[in-house]
This record gives structure tokens, sequence and C-alpha cells, in this order.
């Protein structure tokens, strides 16, 4: 069984006061790059890097690594488009598709792990997502092939909410004990980098 990774990394960072967020240095390292080496150190077996056409800094920033990279010259249209062009480079024969937002970089490789083993268990036919210990829904979300289509027909700045409101026979929660903010804490603003600072351990491995 296969799984692919789109790592989306095209957003404009609008509410983020100093620069591009994804190229906010902690402890050293760029934000895009956490995401990235998380997904690596995963058990995912084709990994797509999407980013807008000014993407060349936040490419930079990620490093070198075993991905691919798909530009998406229409990001302004939103969260849908890189979606869909991440779709469109993944491995065509992938059984399943893990969406994670390169803003959330407290997402470990030990918790798409977890996802992962939970799709496999599943058959690849439900929709894992990780749950926080009082029931909140997280991300990032591992989608199975028979709603790629779904995904494929989004529009404007959403993400698979809405399918996963329309498919609650298919869900299948993973529950992560640690720190709630690893699965729901997006980094829109300076405030909310600061929040997930403490937490963030370089990989002076990243790449390899």
């Amino acid at each position: 069984m296969k799984i692919a990774a789109i790592i989306v990394a095209a957003g404009l960072s609008s509410r983020f006061e100093n620069g591009h967020k994804l190229l906010a240095e902690v402890n050293g390292q760029p934000l895009v790059r956490y995401s990235v080496d998380a997904a690596s150190a995963s058990p995912v077996d084709d990994i797509v890097v999407v980013v807008a056409s000014d993407g060349g800094k936040i490419l930079a920033a990620a490093g070198p690594g075993h991905w691919n990279v798909i530009v998406n010259d229409v990001a302004s249209e939103g969260l849908s488009s890189s979606i869909q062009a991440g779709l469109s480079a993944i491995d065509p024969a992938s059984d399943g598709v893990l969406i994670l937002l390169a803003d959330m970089p407290n997402v470990t490789a030990e918790i798409i792990q977890q996802l992962c083993v939970a799709f496999k268990e599943r058959g690849g036919s439900a929709i894992v997502y990780p749950q926080t210990s009082d029931g909140r829904q997280g991300n990032p979300v591992l989608w199975p092939r028979a709603l790629f289509g779904d995904l494929k027909a989004l529009r404007g700045d959403t993400g698979g909410k809405g399918i996963l409101a329309a498919h609650p026979e298919l869900h299948w929660p993973v529950r992560i004990d640690s720190d709630a903010d690893a699965i729901t804490l997006d980094i829109d603003t300076v405030a909310d980098l600061t929040r997930a600072a403490p937490t963030l351990t370089k990989n002076d491995e990243a790449g390899a």
C-alpha cells in the first residue's frame, strides 16, 4: 500500500508581520524545514512540495531532500488549487494521500507514522486524522484514493472540511495524547510562532 504526502507551501502569508512565515527561523532553522523533515522521516512513499510561482526562497529554505516540487501558478485562487496541483504530481499508484500544511511545524514524523499505520490497518478505505484528547479534529488528514476525485473538485480557498463532513462513515480518528498544539496550531502570526517555538527541535540531519 502506497501513501503519498502533499506539503502545501504556496500560501501568501498575508497575516504574518515579519516577511514570509515559512522563512521565519526557529532554533536556526526555517519554519518550512520542520514540515519537510517530518514527512521525510515518516513512512510515506512519495512527497510533493507545492509552492507558488514566487516560491524560490521557500524551496531554498527547505533545502535538499527526497521530494518532488510542483509550482502552482494559480496559488492566489486558494488552498484547493494547491491540493489539486499536488494531486497531479503524486505517484498515480498511491492508495492514499496525506495533506500536510507547511505552516504546522509541530506535526512530527511520529504523528504521521501513527496515521499511516491506522490507514493501512483500515485497508486504505478510511479518512484518517489525528484527534486531541478532548475530541477535536486536527491535521494532517490522510485521504483514501476513493476520495481523490472529490479533492480534485474543490474550489476556492478551502480544504477538505466539506468532504470530511459528507463522509462520517469513513472517519477514523487517531488520538494524539501529546500537546494538542501539534495537530491544531498553524502559524499565521508572530504570536503563533512564539507559541509553537518552545517544542520545535532543529533536525541536524535535515534533508538527508
